[in-house]
């Protein structure tokens, strides 16, 4: 049995996307292995755990997320860990998510794996990244150099990719798998329940829903997910008398929270490039459940949308371009109905069961 060991810098619990790639490859009879970096150390009595047969090994160095290059010694005692432990270990691939997840599995891994680059995202146009893109971009074309595979999420990656590495690039986008959701149906309610579902990391977008939707009798605002912005969310929650910020939800829970939903929220900081050019799972999420969506403003969203005439877009810094949104939503509520006989013409077009089958570029068997 060949051997895979993934290398992963969150706690893994579980990382929705590492997770699904862990269990095709188990399913297809790889013995997998995730290391993960349990930072704030919440699961120390799980140091060792097997989930669906993916094999887990977290290890412990503290940091706290969301201080930056403050985490850095604690992440060179990750790499180092991380080293130790593969050193005796016998395997044929280092699967590595992320970029920290490369330059951890480049420094640890043994010269006759394969060495697997999963970019789950574009470093160089990534937030605060912006200002050091060009060091960043040498950094991951590094790295891609020394990688035997590059998996990509969506087509801009490819752009800045040299052409010796574009024979490397397998195209993993990450779309929900379809059978979770396929066989949920979306409750009945008076009120309008406009739903954020996912990591909430955008204090000022959601904060701004809340705010429009505060005189709202007829509207419920649901906030489902952690992140760096739930707490500050949480703590202003009483000031409303229509939010709920819901906090952590497990993977296997989405469905239900997209049945109670009648339009979901996915916008983010417009003045990152990453999010005006990438396509979050939320979205694919709310195809397969035929939720309309609410984007942003000039992002590939609000094209796709446009285009298919799935949802709406709007400014989300613009408190009355929100406001007036959704009065026009809750007011004209057939107008979901439609925006729902769209979405039911490609529900289907975008599933995880067929993409993953990607991974056998790499996993030749």
């Amino acid at each position: 049995m060949k051997k895979v060991k993934m290398i992963l810098t969150n706690r893994f619990d579980p990382d929705v996307r590492v997770y699904k790639e862990a269990k095709y490859l188990v399913n297809e009879g790889f013995d997998v292995e995730i290391l993960c970096w349990d930072r704030e150390n919440e699961y120390k009595d799980k140091e060792i755990e097997v989930i669906d047969g993916i094999k887990i090994k977290r290890f412990f160095p503290y940091a706290k997320y969301g201080t930056g290059f403050k985490q850095l010694k604690s992440f060179k005692r990750f790499i180092s860990e991380c080293k130790e432990y593969l050193k005796d270990k016998d395997y044929q691939f280092l699967h590595c998510h992320d970029l920290d997840g490369i330059i951890t599995g480049y420094l640890a891994k043994k010269n006759n794996s394969k060495l697997i680059f999963d970019m789950h995202e574009f470093y160089e146009v990534n937030g605060k990244k912006q200002k050091i893109r060009y060091i960043v971009r040498g950094i991951v074309n590094f790295f891609q150099n020394k990688s035997d595979y590059i998996i990509h999420v969506n087509e801009m990656q490819k752009n800045p990719i040299s052409e010796k590495n574009k024979k490397k690039l397998v195209y993993l986008p990450n779309y929900p798998e379809n059978g979770n959701y396929i066989s949920s149906e979306r409750t009945k309610s008076d009120k309008l329940r406009i739903s954020y579902i996912g990591a909430v990391r955008q204090y000022n977008e959601l904060k701004n829903l809340m705010d429009v939707c505060n005189e709202m009798n007829d509207v419920e605002v649901f906030i489902h997910g952690a992140g760096v912005a739930y707490k500050k969310l949480k703590d202003i929650e009483d000031n409303y008398n229509n939010v709920y910020v819901t906090g952590r939800y497990d993977f296997t829970q989405s469905a239900k929270l997209y049945s109670e939903t009648d339009v979901l929220y996915a916008l983010y900081p417009t003045s990152s490039i990453q999010y005006r050019t990438s396509y979050p799972v939320k979205f694919f999420e709310a195809i397969i459940t035929k939720t309309p969506i609410i984007v942003n403003k000039e992002t590939v969203l609000e094209d796709f949308i446009n285009k298919h005439n799935i949802g709406f877009a709007v400014d989300g810094s613009n408190i009355e371009e929100i406001k007036k949104t959704i009065d026009y939503i809750n007011n004209n509520r057939h107008i979901l109905d439609e925006k729902m006989n769209n979405l039911e013409n490609i529900q289907y077009d975008y599933s995880w069961e067929e993409v993953v089958k990607n991974l056998d570029e790499v996993y030749d068997r």
